[in-house]
């Protein structure tokens, strides 16, 4: 009878958890894909006068297709986050992504400025949507300032025009 208690309450939480990503919208299923990053992902750049070397780059894959979704790298002093075909990039103020009004195929953040960062990718039903939790600093190594860029957690919806909030899981 113990034995059979333990399998029920196992059982149980699994299929909660399964479902607790599961979502719908306009008569579409998905689900919310959630990452989190422990240690997080970071680049790294060394800021000097010196022209622009080669420096990290960091690939991401949001949908867990197998393709890279984003590409992060520095252009001198700051991060470029720059989207495969069919993905755009956008801030928000409000944390809902499907209010916005531009999207582009690349931002740059400054050292020192976190934002809101939003994704959505064009499918046949219209947009997914996602979001990535990220931010850079300024430190020192030594006499020279190291920029560092990291990137803590994403968050990727299944379900076309599911109006994903920003930090949503």
């Amino acid at each position: 009878m113990k034995r059979f208690s333990i399998a029920l309450a196992i059982t149980l939480i699994i299929s909660c958890l399964s479902s607790c990503h599961k979502v719908e919208y306009g008569g579409l299923t998905g689900k919310i894909l959630h990452k989190k990053y422990n240690p997080a992902l970071n680049i790294n750049r060394i800021r000097d006068n010196e022209p622009e070397q080669v420096s990290d780059t960091l690939k991401i894959d949001l949908d867990e297709d197998g393709s890279h979704d984003l590409k992060l790298y520095f252009f001198y002093e700051q991060v470029c986050i720059e989207a495969a075909n069919d993905w755009e990039l956008s801030v928000t103020t409000d944390g809902y992504m499907n209010t916005l009004n531009w999207w582009n195929r690349d931002y740059r953040v400054l050292w020192g400025h976190l934002v809101p960062i939003c994704v959505r990718h064009s499918v046949d039903e219209g947009y997914c949507y996602g979001w990535l939790d990220c931010y850079s600093t300024l430190g020192s190594e030594g006499q020279v300032d190291v920029i560092r860029f990291y990137f803590r957690e994403t968050g990727y919806c299944t379900c076309p025009n599911y109006p994903l909030k920003w930090g949503e899981k």
